[in-house]
């Protein structure tokens, strides 16, 4: 206990993290021009340490940075065109680790938007941690499919899907598709009191008729509904909100092999809000719960599959510190407490993070 107590008090000085900008996303998706080139740079680089030492998951560092450079070319007001590639090197290997194409089409209005190729991925899903692991922006962002997004005031949708694995005729593979739906519909928005609904659907299937794997589908579905209260403030603090999500698990496939063919998770949490940065603490209660993309933290099977443990309770609490020192670049310290309630066991994570996103116009006709 005294290790945790110190640990917790130390948060605000170790602080380290991330800082992904979804809303600043929505916003460059919409942008409208027209006859013009940009060229656009997504760079993350990034120090994220998990100090893990329970029996769910075992502790790596992920040091690097990723890179998409792309040439935007803005055919009309609502049609552009995009086309860079995306790398990934770790310090401490002499190659990029990745070094994939990227290149999307997309249709848009200034609420409505249209991709298809290389879609937004991983945070811009805006899912829950236990279904969608954050570090995924980091290292694993690259979905390519097609992807419907729309946007307002009230009401933010994204509906894709991620075709991760392509098979021809003959193929001794399955396919693999990760995709779904997810809603945030603010019901509610006064000077004093915000009310927003987070509503999600992810399917996982892994399967193909015409592939000669002979080993049997996979299709999993991962619903989740929950409340999000927020009060605004005047000071210090900015905003204040508590947030209530249940998430649920459930192996559809013809011939389920799971550990568990279905079960549920309950997350709660309150968060203070100064600017860009915030601290929050919460609850996690589950049941049987797995996912293919969520924080192993938050499973009730180990990464590794050696570890069982059906009935979790875990305390969570986070801390992130972002800066803002222009337009286009952030600076960014985070640290995530876990402590699981059953095997008196506490994991954390740190992280610093750097993130570079300008946007230049090369030439305007």
């Amino acid at each position: 206990m005294r290790k945790i107590l110190t640990i917790l008090l130390m948060l605000p000085l170790i602080a380290p993290a991330q800082y992904f900008a979804a809303e600043s996303d929505v916003e460059r998706l919409l942008m409208a021009d027209s006859a013009a080139l940009h060229l656009t740079i997504d760079n993350y680089n990034f120090l994220w340490n998990n100090e893990f030492f329970g029996p769910i998951d075992k502790g790596y560092t992920l040091i690097g940075f990723n890179l998409q450079p792309a040439l935007e070319y803005h055919f009309s007001p609502n049609i552009k065109a995009k086309a860079g590639v995306r790398l990934t090197k770790y310090s401490g290997l002499d190659k990029f680790t990745d070094c994939l194409p990227v290149y999307s089409v997309t249709w848009h209005t200034d609420k409505l938007a249209v991709t298809m190729g290389t879609i937004n991925s991983a945070s811009f899903h805006r899912l829950p941690e236990p279904v969608m692991h954050r570090e995924r922006q980091l290292v694993n962002n690259y979905e390519n499919g097609m992807q419907i997004v729309y946007n307002t005031n009230r009401l933010f949708a994204d509906v894709w899907v991620d075709w991760q694995d392509f098979i021809f005729r003959g193929d001794n593979k399955k396919e693999a598709i990760f995709g779904g739906a997810s809603v945030e519909w603010r019901a509610v928005q006064t000077d004093a009191i915000e009310l927003e609904l987070p509503v999600s659907f992810v399917i996982y299937h892994k399967g193909g008729q015409i592939d000669t794997d002979t080993t049997p589908m996979k299709l999993f579905y991962y619903p989740s509904v929950g409340v999000r209260l927020g009060l605004p403030m005047d000071g210090f603090l900015n905003r204040i909100s508590a947030t209530t999500q249940v998430v649920g698990y459930k192996d559809n496939s013809p011939t389920p092999r799971s550990l568990y063919d279905g079960g549920w998770g309950w997350l709660t949490d309150i968060k203070l809000m100064h600017a860009a940065s915030s601290l929050s603490v919460g609850y996690w209660l589950a049941d049987s719960f797995i996912a293919q993309q969520g924080n192993p933290m938050f499973m009730c099977r180990s990464y590794d599959g050696t570890t069982d443990q059906q009935r979790r309770s875990m305390l969570t609490a986070e801390l992130n510190l972002a800066k803002d020192i222009t337009d286009y670049f952030t600076a960014a310290l985070a640290a995530v407490g876990y402590y699981d309630l059953k095997n008196s066991a506490f994991d954390y994570t740190y992280a610093f993070t750097f993130v570079l996103r300008p946007d230049w116009v090369l030439w305007r006709r």
